[in-house]
């Protein structure tokens, strides 16, 4: 991650962290108000709905500058790659050097989206002109360009910590596999799904991995790596559990069932879609990680409803009757059995909410911050011997007057 980006981050961290601690009633205002004029970020900061406006507003300028000299000069697929090629350096230019390093903005959305949209003008510019080459050609050309959006939404998530761009390389990834399966001709229709179920599953592993150093990483790189552990994990479990619809969209749409590329394959699937959920609430509490324990609760939701094309065991509204009232009572019972433990909590767990544990890691730093502002307790110096206070007889403790 850039320099600028790093260090502003930690400052902006050990000011939210300040803020939290004044919220839960650990410093005081005074204090909170001490740490944020120290720390005080060097970057430009915008509110989300702001951002979300400049971003769109960037796109468009863009998309109306490129699409100007284009109807001007009616140019077609040529002029439009040559476009593309002129454009994607100088989006990508002004972001990097006049807005991020001169403005100092920090995720206000524009410099965001001149950088999404250079890395698609450079595919688009590698995609376009194999419009005439050839149908082999032109399939070539649109892999090598969704590799260039692949391996560009990568440098933009570890130069900059974009969430977003970690989300797209992650998407990229995912069409990977059925890209090839075009390109390659490949036999078995399942083989792409195993290759994605192979990959996701590779990206979650490392992604799990390098978030158990957070503490030593910047906060762009932690909110990545969680997008990337978020998203592999629901491209898994999409990937297991709509193969339990092959035969609904053969319905719908006429698609006709293939055989399966392993005989085991309804069963493995099956597995997948009750363990998932279940093991992504198992580490959520285990790591007290809110992310996971929300894909836990949503992707049980839907492994409740999608297990009836694997097992049957009635109607679909008495199955889903029938859990909501276990899961509703499961839920009530153990809030009743935490609240009648020792202190209203038993072992770790309580019913009560508690302040957020995990705060970046950054508590010592805080701390550090806040310590000279807390008044030093007055200590009585304990008084040493003071010569001149006394006299000494000359003839010893025998001697008398």
């Amino acid at each position: 991650m850039i320099a600028l980006y790093e260090k502003g981050e930690r400052q902006v961290a050990v000011v939210e962290e300040a803020r939290r601690w004044q919220e839960a009633g650990i410093i005081t205002a005074e204090q909170a108000a001490a740490v944020a004029e120290r720390y005080r970020p060097e970057l430009v900061r915008v509110n989300v709905f702001i951002r979300i406006l400049l971003a769109l507003f960037t796109m468009v300028g863009v998309a109306a500058l490129v699409a100007l000299p284009a109807a001007i000069f009616e140019v077609k697929e040529v002029g439009f790659t040559v476009l593309c090629l002129i454009f994607a350096p100088l989006c990508a230019g002004v972001a990097d050097h006049e807005l991020i390093a001169g403005r100092r903005l920090y995720r206000c959305g524009a410099e965001e989206a001149l950088l999404l949209q250079a890395v698609g003008m450079l595919a688009l510019a590698v995609a376009i002109p194999a419009h005439d080459w050839g149908h082999s050609a032109e399939r070539l050309a649109w892999l090598a360009a969704h590799v260039i959006a692949l391996a560009g939404a990568v440098l933009l998530t570890v130069r900059y910590g974009y969430a977003l761009a970690a989300l797209g390389a992650i998407l990229a990834l995912a069409g990977i596999p059925f890209h090839l399966a075009d390109i390659l001709h490949w036999q078995q229709p399942h083989l792409p799904r195993l290759v994605l179920l192979l990959l996701l599953s590779g990206v979650a592993i490392w992604a799990q991995l390098r978030l158990v150093s957070r503490n030593s990483l910047p906060r762009g790189y932690v909110w990545s790596l969680e997008t990337v552990r978020l998203a592999a994990w629901a491209g898994i479990y999409l990937d297991v559990n709509l193969f339990a619809h092959r035969l609904l969209w053969g319905e719908w749409f006429g698609w006709t069932p293939v055989e399966l590329f392993f005989p085991w394959s309804d069963h493995f699937c099956a597995l997948l879609t009750a363990l998932l959920p279940v093991a992504a609430l198992a580490m959520g509490i285990g790591r007290r990680d809110r992310a996971l324990l929300w894909f836990g609760v949503i992707s049980a939701i839907l492994s409740i409803l999608t297990l009836k094309y694997y097992v049957h065991f009635g109607h679909l509204a008495e199955e889903l009757t029938a859990v909501g009232l276990l899961v509703a009572g499961l839920a009530f019972g153990l809030l009743r059995w935490l609240r009648a433990g020792s202190k209203r909590c038993r072992g770790a767990f309580t019913a009560e909410p508690l302040l957020e544990p995990r705060l970046y890691g950054l508590n010592a730093e805080a701390l550090a911050a806040i310590q000279p502002l807390t008044p030093a307790a007055r200590v009585s110096q304990t008084e040493g011997f003071k010569p001149g206070g006394g006299t000494f007889g000359g003839g010893g403790a025998s001697g008398g007057y």
